[in-house]
């Protein structure tokens, strides 16, 4: 299986239709911040391997639908935020920001979902009341540094998952090291559903954590002059526990920049003969993810 088609969006969504009424969170919180500089100069100044050249750059969605399993159209509602851009000051922030979105249905059903982006802390929760009851949220994080000649930077961290409907078989992976331009190296972790009717068992959720190597500063653009990569360039691990750690290293003596960025969700669609494999559901996601994206950006545009 590979979730690597997932992953290249830079982003994350939940989308849950309750088989009875449920519960769920996913909760992912750093082991430390990276050694991540807010300027050129402070991290000269410093031990830092490195400085941020973006800030925390982030999107939610969420939605709400009832009676997903009526007649068209079904009651529902959204939301849609974003991250905006603080300038200079900004750099200085640690990961994932500081943000916080929720929606109810309405204060006598048990209906919600909600997500957020704090410092060291990212993930999002939902509960359904009824069997066709479905949440939904899309949340992407992602931001861009600059690295010191031979050095390296990690993000790491553990994640947290409760999920009322029964046990959760863990799904844990690395991606396939990508050698072209840019270079990038994801690990991956899902939860699939466990009860008596295994045949369809679908996805309680997912969460990818990518590494990018970018040949020149993505800020400009001037895609620079295509340098060698090798796998030797990340470090990567997961484990069933929910540990998950990505290393970028800069084994050169020039100034390396790179990214890195988290998707994060969950998908139980409507009952379906056949439950695909999680990478069916990957690039499902992808499609969904890019839409997230590019409505980010044209809000931020604005």
């Amino acid at each position: 299986m590979n979730f690597k088609p997932w992953i290249g969006a830079a982003a994350a969504m939940v989308l849950h239709l309750g088989v009875q009424a449920a519960s769920g969170s996913v909760d992912f919180k750093i082991d430390e911040h990276p050694s991540l500089a807010g300027s050129a100069a402070l991290a000269d100044a410093s031990s830092a391997a490195g400085y941020w050249i973006t800030d925390n750059r982030y999107t939610g969605m969420l939605n709400i639908t009832r009676d997903w399993l009526g007649p068209y159209p079904r009651p529902g509602t959204y939301n849609y935020y974003g991250s905006a851009d603080p300038g200079a000051a900004g750099l200085s922030g640690t990961p994932f920001g500081d943000d916080q979105r929720e929606l109810t249905w309405t204060p006598d059903v048990g209906l919600s979902v909600s997500s957020y982006f704090r410092p060291g802390q990212i993930g999002y929760a939902w509960q359904t009341a009824a069997v066709d009851d479905v949440t939904y949220s899309l949340v992407t994080w992602d931001r861009s540094f600059a690295l010191k000649p031979n050095s390296s930077v990690t993000l790491a961290g553990t994640l947290n998952f409760t999920y009322s409907a029964g046990g959760l078989d863990p799904i844990h992976e690395y991606s396939n090291f990508r050698g072209y331009q840019p270079a990038q190296a994801m690990v991956s972790f899902a939860g699939r559903e466990i009860d008596e009717t295994p045949w369809d068992n679908r996805l309680a959720f997912g969460f990818g954590l990518r590494g990018t190597i970018f040949n020149a500063d993505p800020r400009g653009s001037d895609p620079g002059t295509p340098r060698p990569f090798s796998e030797d360039d990340f470090a990567y691990s997961v484990d069933s526990f929910g540990h998950m750690s990505l290393t970028i290293f800069n084994r050169s003596s020039e100034l390396l920049f790179g990214a890195f960025d988290i998707t994060s969700g969950s998908t139980s669609p409507p009952p379906i003969p056949a439950v695909p494999e999680p990478a069916t559901w990957a690039a499902m996601l992808l499609g969904l993810g890019m839409i997230g994206l590019s409505r980010r950006r044209t809000v931020l545009d604005r």
